[in-house]
């Protein structure tokens, strides 16, 4: 499985008076008998959950970048 938006960026932009928030949203888990939540299916294999991690730090860069974006414009 490939993770495809697990997280969503939320923008409230700043104006003169107010600056910037930003804020990270989950949009994809699961949620285990205990209560936990996962962002990420079972993974049976090292290369699995590699992928999983390499999908969720693109997902996180990219994000960076829009909330950078966000905080120069105010």
């Amino acid at each position: 499985m490939h993770l495809l938006g697990a997280l969503e960026l939320d923008i409230r932009p700043g104006t003169p008076d107010n600056p910037a928030v930003v804020k990270i949203a989950l949009l994809r888990y699961t949620q285990g008998e205990d209560g936990r939540l996962f962002i990420t299916s079972e993974c049976v294999s090292f290369e699995e959950i590699e992928g999983q991690i390499n999908a969720l730090q693109d997902e996180l860069d990219e994000l960076r970048d829009r909330a950078r974006r966000a905080f120069q414009g105010t």
